[in-house]
């Protein structure tokens, strides 16, 4: 072990914190998809480190059962790990794993119960629209919103919902939402993608609408009719995030679509981001081989 093995994990986070902090200059498509393949890298790689760090460690502490264990999950050079390093490693690998296992618990028993009630109008005066996807999903709307809303307006809502539907973006909420549970430093990250995701959708809404003003005006409306923690995690609800900067965006000119710089952009970090990821596991073996290859050079 040294300290290339905690590489991947650094940049990646770095990768993550900085996204999170910085706004990009795309379209809320292209950045809901940076954003949300970076979380789910890095939580792949912290884990994946973690889980490598705690297999070698008990190779240290049995090295007869190394024997029977994959070359690839080992290190290269056999280099025994020190308690300092494999105990803090195995405790909070354990921590993690069961930390995101209680929050995949809890995002599919809220999804499942907002799916119970997408059957039918929420009885409360509040204004709630939710988009709670699935076979048994739709579009959830409350008694308040209904009366609340002219057609037009109403319109505007199921056309924003209907965005968060067909593009599936409950699975980028729960990269986001996983990103932060296993490393709060991501929060950022999160919030920023819960905010570009609602930008999507809202970009969507005034494209089929045709009339943004009109968007900006539905979505300040319900917002200040709702009070916050009406709606569950893995669900997209229709004036939750971000609203002051929402309306400003709309009122203003539409983002460029980005159709050849978002593609590309997109593309080398998918790139870079499973590269750093697949090396959580294999850069000891790489570096080593390298390494091996120069010398035999000389």
């Amino acid at each position: 072990m040294n300290w290339f093995t905690f590489l991947p994990v650094v940049l990646m986070a770095a990768l993550s914190m900085t996204l999170g902090r910085v706004p990009l200059p795309l379209h809320p498509t292209w950045s809901a998809r940076l954003l949300a393949t970076t979380g789910a890298m890095t939580v792949m790689a912290v884990l994946g480190t973690g889980v490598f760090l705690t297999v070698n460690y008990g190779a240290t502490l049995a090295p007869g059962a190394a024997a029977h264990m994959p070359e690839w999950a080992l290190f290269g050079d056999d280099t025994p790990v020190p308690a300092m390093a494999g105990i803090p490693a195995t405790l909070l690998t354990v921590a993690g794993v069961l930390v995101m296992t209680h929050r995949v618990v809890r995002l599919v028993t809220d999804l499942r119960t907002a799916q119970s009630e997408a059957q039918k109008p929420l009885e409360t005066a509040v204004p709630i629209a939710v988009a709670v996807p699935g076979r048994r999903g739709g579009v959830l709307l409350s008694r308040g919103l209904l009366n609340a809303l002219t057609p037009k307006e109403l319109q505007v809502v199921f056309e924003h919902e209907r965005s968060h539907l067909r593009h599936h973006h409950h699975r980028y909420l729960a990269a986001g939402v996983m990103a932060a549970t296993l490393l709060p430093p991501l929060r950022p990250l999160d919030g920023r993608l819960r905010l570009v995701v609602e930008r999507w959708a809202d970009e969507d809404a005034a494209e089929a609408i045709g009339d943004r003003a009109l968007v900006a005006r539905t979505i300040a409306k319900v917002a200040l009719a709702q009070s916050p923690g009406d709606v569950s995690e893995p669900t997209t609800a229709f004036a939750q995030s971000g609203v002051v900067q929402r309306v400003e965006a709309l009122l203003g000119r539409p983002p460029a679509k980005n159709t050849v710089s978002g593609p590309l952009l997109f593309a080398g970090n998918g790139f870079l981001t499973s590269s750093l990821t697949a090396a959580t596991l294999h850069l000891d073996h790489a570096i080593t081989s390298t390494l091996l290859a120069v010398l035999a050079l000389r």
